[in-house]
């Protein structure tokens, strides 16, 4: 896995992913604490020309600071089952269905991250995987989630409600109430689907109920790492309240 630019490195060290950084000459002073975690860390530090870095990076920005560490860590999904029903009413799992393009993950990862949730479900199919592109997208907060793989979404759905989740599947239509009415005061687990397709009726038939994000605007629906924002704050603050 590549780190791409100076907070993709960072987050990689803490987290005890980063083996080899390379950085430009010119990022060796604004860069002193990472060198110097680095170091500590033992991994392995390169200086080296932009030229070099832009032919490692592929065209990509890294603002003069590139790593090198071993693959994604993803979490057992059992890890996030013990995390719900440790947490009760106050867990919050995020579940993706469909979410195909790597930048759109990486935002929604970052959001993720904020509200700290305790868990992002993806399945192997149909779905991005966590890499280099994600990580970027995700400004190096992709590793502060738990995230697993699953080979069966709608299986998984059923075994989180069976450990005491409630399902909200994301989608607009008949049978569908205003999430800002929703008072989440269980363990939620949010199911986004991707823009455009939405949820499979699979999946939706699996949802304890469905929410839709009202427009006032007129607009038809948001991008799915807006929503994904937008649903999961809500879920924050109608606990707060």
């Amino acid at each position: 896995m590549r780190y791409l630019g100076p907070h993709a490195c960072e987050e990689a060290l803490a987290r005890g992913e980063l083996h080899t950084v390379w950085l430009a000459p010119a990022a060796f002073g604004r860069m002193a604490k990472l060198i110097a975690e680095a170091r500590g860390a033992g991994v392995v530090i390169h200086r080296e020309p932009m030229e070099g870095l832009d032919r490692r990076a592929q065209g990509q920005r890294h603002q003069g600071v590139l790593g090198e560490g071993g693959p994604f860590a993803y979490t057992e999904f059992e890890e996030i089952v013990a995390r719900l029903k440790a947490k009760g009413d106050a867990a919050l799992v995020l579940a993706l269905d469909g979410v195909t393009d790597p930048h759109n993950l990486g935002a929604i990862l970052r959001s993720a991250a904020a509200a700290a949730v305790d868990g992002v479900i993806l399945p192997e199919r149909r779905s991005a995987a966590v890499n280099e592109t994600v990580v970027r997208a995700s400004a190096g907060t992709a590793g502060r989630v738990p995230v697993c793989r699953v080979v069966n979404l709608g299986r998984t759905l059923d075994e989180l409600k069976e450990a005491g989740g409630w399902i909200y599947g994301l989608a607009a239509g008949e049978g569908s109430r205003d999430y800002l009415q929703e008072p989440f005061d269980r363990a939620t687990v949010l199911v986004m689907g991707a823009e455009g397709e939405g949820l499979h009726l699979k999946i939706r038939e699996r949802c304890d109920g469905l929410l839709y994000i009202p427009m006032p605007g007129g607009i038809e629906s948001l991008n799915v790492s807006a929503a994904a924002a937008v649903t999961l704050f809500r879920v924050l603050a109608r606990r707060q309240s």
